[in-house]
Parts: structure tokens; C-alpha cells; sequence
């Protein structure tokens, strides 16, 4: 409120439709404007669905923690396209990039006839840029839990444009140093979050489904 920031929340305050000039509600207001900005939460492409493979609710292929289909070991998720045991990881430029390598480790044992290991997927935290001069990084644990540790105000808003700027420079690097050098990104698994194991084995538990093993 002392930034002179309104939150419209409840079922009447859903939006029904953006025009040029102001956003229309449920409730039949409109909320005017000069700029709009729409964010909205990610979903991953309709292949698998289409496919009819088994899915999770954003559209992510279901798979035991090599990234192995629950319907056919044959196929491979990869990248925010995996929803590994129901307990997909954040979609995030973190997260893909681990997980598209775990892919590639998972299909190249398989291609020498061994067995994949699970997965290994850890978190150092969250950024968000607002141009190029100013940005916020909220750090967190291995299992993407927020810590209280953030790099913002004055100071820490150049910081953290930077960051993000280091980040997402990196991230196009890695994958020229993967394509180049294969295996030079790969994540030990100690980086991965340790309480994983334990919510797998409880999420199998609760279903009846055994953990790691994909459905032929």
C-alpha cells in the first residue's frame, strides 16, 4: 500500500479479458491502464499428451526419477518436460538444464545396457530482473526452499541485475560447453536435494506405485 500497490483478489476479481486501455473482471469492472503486464505460469508443449502418454496436470511427462516414461522405457523426458515420482522440480533454466543432462545420462546408460541412476537436481535460488540495472535475488536451499538471505534494495538491485545477468549468460554457455566437451556439465550428486529419497519413497507409499521403477 505505501507504493500505492491495490491487490484484487477473490473469485469476482478474475480476469475476463485485456483490451488496449484497462482490464475487465468478472464482477464486470474494468481496471484501467497504460500498460498491462500479463504474467502466467508455464506448461510444457502438448507432445506427450497428444501422444497418449501419461501426463501430469501441466502437461509434463510422468516418470520414475531416471526421467524414464511410466509408459514405455523406450522414452525419455527431458528439461521441464519431466514430471519425475508426481513430484516435478520448478520449471526454471536451473532445473532444465539438469534434467535435460540427466536425460542424456539416462538414455546413453540404457544405450550400453546399463541402468540409469535417478536424477540429481539442486537449487541455489531465484532471480527476477527489472532491466538491466536493477534485480532481486532471493537464495534458498538445495530442494529450492527460500532462505532468509536476498540480495535487494539499493545496492543489492545492481547486484542482483547482475546475477541474473551472469545467469542467463551462463546458461547459453553450458550448453555450448555441453555440445562441445559432452559430459563437462554434469552435477555430482551431493548438489542434489537430500530429502528427495525420502519424499519419493513416501509418494510411493501413498499411491501403491513402486519408486523408480517406470510401468511397461
Amino acid at each position: 500500500m505505501r507504493l500505492g500497490v491495490t491487490i484484487l483478489q477473490g473469485p469476482r476479481a478474475t480476469v475476463t479479458a485485456v483490451t488496449p486501455d484497462a482490464v475487465q473482471l468478472a464482477d464486470g469492472r474494468d481496471v484501467p491502464g497504460d500498460v498491462t503486464i500479463w504474467t502466467v505460469g508455464f506448461r510444457a508443449a502438448g507432445l506427450a499428451a497428444r501422444s497418449g502418454l501419461t501426463t501430469d496436470d501441466a502437461g509434463r511427462l510422468r516418470t520414475d526419477e531416471t526421467l524414464t516414461s511410466l509408459d514405455d522405457e523406450r522414452i525419455v523426458a527431458a528439461g521441464d518436460a519431466a514430471a519425475p515420482s508426481d513430484l516435478p522440480f520448478r520449471m526454471s533454466c536451473q532445473a532444465a538444464g539438469q534434467l535435460g543432462g540427466g536425460a542424456g545420462d539416462t538414455l546413453l546408460a540404457r544405450l550400453a545396457g546399463r541402468e540409469p541412476a535417478p536424477v540429481t537436481v539442486g537449487f541455489v535460488g531465484q532471480c527476477l530482473s527489472l532491466g538491466r540495472g536493477a534485480g532481486l535475488f532471493q537464495f534458498s536451499r538445495r530442494d529450492d526452499v527460500p532462505v532468509r538471505v536476498f540480495l535487494g534494495g539499493r545496492l543489492g538491485a545492481r547486484a542482483g541485475a547482475w546475477l541474473k545477468e551472469l545467469v542467463c549468460v551462463s546458461t547459453v554457455k553450458g550448453l555450448t560447453w555441453e555440445a562441445r566437451r559432452p559430459g563437462i556439465m554434469r552435477y555430482p550428486s551431493f548438489v542434489g536435494d537430500p530429502h528427495r529419497r525420502e519424499s519419493v519413497a513416501a509418494r510411493a507409499a501413498a499411491t501403491g506405485r513402486p519408486a523408480e521403477v517406470p510401468v511397461a
